[in-house]
């Protein structure tokens, strides 16, 4: 199968981080491709730029659609998400989405931590458009301003594991989601430190697009869904 990795943010450090990431826990037979977005932020930091990036994702989803049998859009927010489903006749992932749904057969309970304490609103939404907010615990981040997209898991790991404890301690979780497309890979560096499941929303994604490849292939589906010109 030959899936599309999408990071609708346009640097490119962090979709090398994604790709590595998720190319460590895919299957043989995935052929798994990575493309930035050419126009919009460097970072999607709240929903005003998310709207901006999802147009974009519409347009690279109407482009290379016939190329792929499933698209992973690899930002947290899941950008576009809920359009392009109505849109494309493709199995489409959302990095969030497929976290959250991940953390709930692991656990009772999920957390999410994050790196700015600007996507609490933002998250705490995308909790509830799934329907989870039984399973939801809460959002911890660490404080400050981070300076560098590139150095998060490097300088901040300490208060990325302390929130990440908090949430266990005084929220209840028994499930960790590091949210956010930089933090992908970060879980191997704290496996160790924290002893409950962890999420990596890049393996999520990955794994939840190769299924959805796999289901597809036994589902008849009839659809007027009408495509956007590249």
């Amino acid at each position: 199968m030959k899936i599309l990795l999408l990071n609708p943010n346009t640097t490119n450090s962090i979709t090398d981080t994604l790709f590595k990431t998720a190319s460590l826990v895919k299957s043989k037979e995935t052929e798994l491709i990575p493309i930035t977005a050419d126009k919009g932020f460097p970072y999607i930091s709240n929903k005003a730029e998310a709207q901006i990036a999802g147009v974009r994702v519409l347009e690279i989803i109407a482009k290379h659609e016939k190329d792929f049998d499933a698209i992973i859009i690899a930002a947290f927010g899941d950008p576009g998400l809920i359009a392009a489903r109505e849109t494309f006749q493709i199995p489409i992932v959302g990095l969030g989405e497929a976290s959250m749904l991940s953390a709930c057969l692991f656990g009772k309970k999920f957390s999410i931590i994050s790196f700015t304490q600007n996507m609490r609103s933002w998250y705490q939404e995308s909790v509830e458009l799934l329907g989870l907010e039984k399973r939801y615990s809460g959002f911890r981040a660490i404080e400050g301003v981070v300076l560098s997209i590139d150095e998060i898991q490097s300088l901040h790991k300490k208060q990325l594991v302390k929130s990440a404890k908090d949430s266990i301690e005084i929220d209840g979780a028994d499930v960790v989601i590091f949210a956010g497309a930089p933090l992908s890979g970060f879980k191997k560096q704290v496996e160790n430190e924290i002893n409950i499941p962890i999420i990596d929303c890049a393996e999520a994604a990955i794994k939840q697009a190769e299924l959805a490849c796999v289901m597809k292939k036994n589902i008849n589906k009839t659809s007027n869904k009408k495509k956007i010109a590249p």
